[in-house]
């Protein structure tokens, strides 16, 4: 549809799953792309396979001064900066008792740090040039979160404030950038497919996980690119502060009994 044609996108955690997906879309909507990622050699090839309009910079989203220059190589690159996707994530079970201060700091530092130290960076270049387009990853966990993901829950609704409190910033500035988060459930990335590796029997975790959804499957990655794509899009144009679920319905219901993990 070229949606984004002539936009400049930033997308953290482009070397594999979701951002992977994402910077993909990008490229097919019209975009030039500047993949980040700390898996240096899978994002310089991702950003090779996809041609001209994409390049790579490495980019640790915890590491405030490595943010300025991630940006700097963007406006160097390309001029400008038009979107920002905040997708880089970790994530590992555990529950409240199990967890450890390491545990949780790990996981605010990627989502947390991230997202506000990616926002402020971006603001900063956007605001110059007339606007722009902030997305973050966030999740379901952030609105309704298991017991084994203390961390994650925790650290997915901390960019969710964020969220909201740069749109509402940006609005009463006049800045004309808007920022959103997009709430996937379980989808089919490498992240998902370390615990079915891991599972007794993965085939099973797998059914319990496209269970939840009332759309009975689990989600493909493309479906979360489709989503951040309208949303960095100048068809989301009224859109800012909107938390987005593509989630098959699984917001929509209670966990059965036992489930939510």
């Amino acid at each position: 549809m070229n949606r984004l044609d002539g936009k400049v996108a930033l997308v953290t955690g482009a070397a594999s799953g979701i951002g992977a997906g994402i910077a993909r879309r990008f490229i097919r909507e019209g975009a030039k792309v500047m993949l980040t990622d700390i898996q240096h050699e899978a994002g310089q090839a991702l950003a090779d396979e996809l041609g001209p309009n994409a390049a790579y910079h490495a980019l640790d989203v915890g590491e405030q001064a490595q943010w300025q220059q991630a940006i700097a190589a963007v406006e160097q690159r390309w001029g400008r900066l038009d979107i920002l996707v905040n997708n880089a994530g970790i994530s590992f079970p555990a529950h409240i008792e199990a967890a450890t201060a390491q545990d949780f700091e790990r996981h605010m530092r990627v989502h947390g740090y991230g997202a506000f130290f990616g926002s402020q960076a971006a603001i900063a270049s956007m605001k110059q040039r007339g606007g722009g387009a902030i997305v973050n990853v966030s999740s379901v966990e952030s609105i309704r979160p298991g017991p084994l993901f203390v961390c994650y829950g925790a650290a997915k609704a901390a960019q969710d404030a964020i969220t909201k409190t740069v749109a509402l910033h940006c609005g009463e500035q006049g800045y004309r950038i808007r920022c959103n988060s997009v709430h996937p459930a379980a989808t089919r990335t490498p992240n998902l497919q370390q615990y079915l590796d891991a599972a007794d029997d993965p085939v099973k975790l797998e059914r319990i996980y496209a269970g939840m959804q009332p759309l009975d499957r689990i989600a493909e990655v493309d479906e979360i690119a489709a989503a951040v794509a309208f949303l960095a899009s100048d068809e989301a144009s009224f859109i800012t502060g909107h938390q987005m679920y593509v989630d098959g319905g699984v917001l929509c219901k209670p966990y059965p009994a036992g489930e939510g993990a």
